[in-house]
């Protein structure tokens, strides 16, 4: 039930559905992650890749074009279809897109060199089985990078939710553009910040984590820790870091790890 519900909600709202009109653009939207993983695009020619829950496409096809081999799959069929226009317009033939339940969809494991999610974990009613599932698609020394909500730097994203709710009440309409008046300057709603709005202000299903969890979670799945975004400084207090993040409105946290190759794999 769960998961018929998120779908739901991406049809209504695709995501993140950005408007990218050059190349240029679009290589530079999927940098970011590239460098977590300590890579530049045009090194990852060749890579087969994964992106777990890749909504309308932006990440993929820019791992595409710089020719990566990219598989993306997400349950919403309307941002495949956002995703695999932009592919066409593009001309991407190397990213496929696919509408699947990502815990439902077997792929052989080991098979891919890099595999990343960027704020979907956190819709699933267990982010760490969900983990579990996308971390055992990952080739030995490949790469996993997921992108998370923090149960502190989210917090003041649900005190809002809730004075939105209180004074909005079940219209959700309303919502977002009483949201949108009170918190976000009354920015004019496009289709895309309707999306931004309704991911913080109306979805059904959404777990936070702390950074020691998700580094529990790399470690006993076989990653060693690579880089993360905000940083993690070495030997800094954690629960002051993620107070600090509540504090200076940071929510959303991104961590890379590198598979270790065992003996096993060795053979």
């Amino acid at each position: 039930m769960n998961s018929e519900k998120v779908q739901e909600f991406y049809e209504r709202f695709p995501y993140p559905d950005k408007r990218i009109e050059t190349k240029e653009n679009l290589q530079k939207n999927a940098e970011w992650i590239a460098k977590l993983a300590e890579k530049k695009i045009p090194e990852l020619k060749g890579f087969k890749m994964l992106d777990a829950g890749c909504g309308t496409g932006e990440f993929a096809c820019g791992f595409a074009l710089g020719g990566a081999k990219v598989l993306g799959i997400d349950l919403s069929a309307k941002s495949i279809e956002k995703a695999k226009a932009l592919a066409k317009k593009f001309r991407l033939e190397n990213a496929e897109f696919r509408q699947r339940n990502l815990l439902s969809e077997e792929l052989p494991e080991k098979s891919f060199d890099l595999v990343y999610s960027m704020g979907v974990l956190h819709h699933n009613p267990s982010p760490k089985e969900a983990f579990k599932k996308i971390s055992r698609l990952v080739k030995p020394e490949g790469i996993i990078v997921i992108g998370l909500y923090n149960s502190f730097g989210r917090f003041p994203v649900h005190c809002k939710r809730r004075i939105v709710e209180l004074l909005a009440g079940k219209d959700s309409e309303k919502k977002l553009l009483l949201a949108n008046r009170l918190f976000h300057k009354g920015k004019p709603v496009t289709e895309a910040r309707k999306a931004w709005l309704a991911d913080k202000y109306l979805h059904p299903l959404e777990k936070t984590l702390t950074i020691e969890e998700v580094l529990d979670w790399l470690e006993k799945e076989g990653f060693e820790f690579l880089n993360a975004k905000p940083e993690i400084p070495e030997r800094k207090n954690l629960l002051l870091l993620q107070l600090e993040w509540m504090i200076s409105g940071e929510s959303f946290f991104t961590i890379a790890g590198k598979k270790r190759l065992n003996a096993e794999d060795e053979i």
